[in-house]
Parts: structure tokens; sequence; C-alpha cells
């Protein structure tokens, strides 16, 4: 139990906060401990369209017709779940699209390597056999195909890059937070607890 004493420290200190004081540096703190927003307070998460937002509660004011206080707060209800849900959904994507750009990323990179590396380092593992490749190839090493080298690992950084992009870096984010641990479990359990809120 937290003594008189040491409460009354804790109010000092919350006195001295340097948290943000504008307007904008508040509006951008509220996102710092968010993740992949399916448990956000927020429904709406920075880069999702807003007019889909506002179309979409639009159209289900129009069909449930809400009357009173009470009923309009459940249609806000529905519609903070039913986008969530389509949020999940996205997620799920990019989970697959995560995991599928890296694995032809990596399937480039091998091809390159061997385009590109001397059979002398057959030993070294082949995420450090991709670097050599083109340490190698930036030095001047010989090739032994130079244009098929080239275009393997282009293809492998357009891969890569495509990994940081879109529905594959929301689903590379939620991958992160569970820690690479039964992620699709993790999933359904929030796809339950949104859809058990929606109903």
């Amino acid at each position: 139990m937290t003594s008189d004493k040491q409460v009354q420290a804790n109010r000092r200190n919350a006195l001295k906060s340097t948290g943000p004081k504008t307007p904008e540096g508040k509006a951008s703190a509220r996102y710092n401990a968010m993740k992949h927003g399916l448990l956000s307070e927020e429904v709406l998460l920075p880069g999702e369209d807003e007019a889909a937002l506002k179309e979409l509660s639009e159209l289900l004011r129009d069909e449930l017709q809400p009357v009173g206080q009470m009923e309009n707060l459940l249609v806000d209800r529905i519609v903070a779940a039913h986008w969530r849900l389509r949020r999940l959904g996205r997620v799920e994507a990019g989970i697959f699209a995560w995991e599928h750009y890296g694995e032809l990323a990596s399937r480039a990179r091998s091809e390159a390597k061997r385009y590109g590396i001397s059979k002398s380092s057959h030993d070294v593992p082949p995420e450090l056999m991709a670097i050599i490749a083109e340490a190698q190839a930036a030095a001047g090493a010989t090739i032994v195909d130079k244009q098929k080298h080239e275009e393997a690992l282009s293809r492998a950084r357009e891969m890569e890059a495509k990994q940081t992009t879109g529905s594959a870096a929301l689903g590379r984010v939620f991958v992160r937070d569970s820690e690479k641990a039964n992620t699709f479990s993790k999933l359904s359990r929030y796809e339950s607890a949104i859809e058990r809120s929606l109903y």
C-alpha cells in the first residue's frame, strides 16, 4: 500500500510533468502507445479513410434509424465495432503479405547469390550470403551472370520495399506485438471480442 508521504510526493512530481502543451502535440501524443489499433479507443486511426468511416456511419444510421440518445449511442458502438472488424481483415491480409514478400525477397537473394558468389563460400549462412553477394558486386567481384544477378537483387529489393508499405506493414506491427507466438490465435481472439461487442 502506498503511504501518504509517497502519494504527496507523486502529486508534486505530477505537477512538474512535461507532457505536450499544444493542441497539435496533444493530438499527436494520443497515439503514442498504439500498436495495431484493434483495441484502440479511437475509431479512426492515422492513415485510415475518414470519408469511408463517415459513409459507413450514415448508412447504418439510415438503416437502423436510432431514436433518442441511447439508440444513437448503440449505433455509434455498432459503427466502431464494424470498422474494427474491417481493420482486422486488413491486419490478417497484412500478415500474409509480410510473410509472402519476405519469402519472395529471400528467394530472389538466394538466386542472386547463385550468380554472384564464388564456390568457396558454400559454408556461409544464406542470410549472410545475400549481403556478401551485394558487397562483392559493389566491389567489382567476378559475377557469373551480371544481368541475372542484378535482376535478382532488384526483385529482392522490390519485395523488401513492399514489406514496409500498406497492409504488409500493418501485419508486421501485429506480428511484432504478438511476439510471433500464436499470432493467428491472438487475431482470432480479438475478432471474437469485437464481434461480441458488435452483437
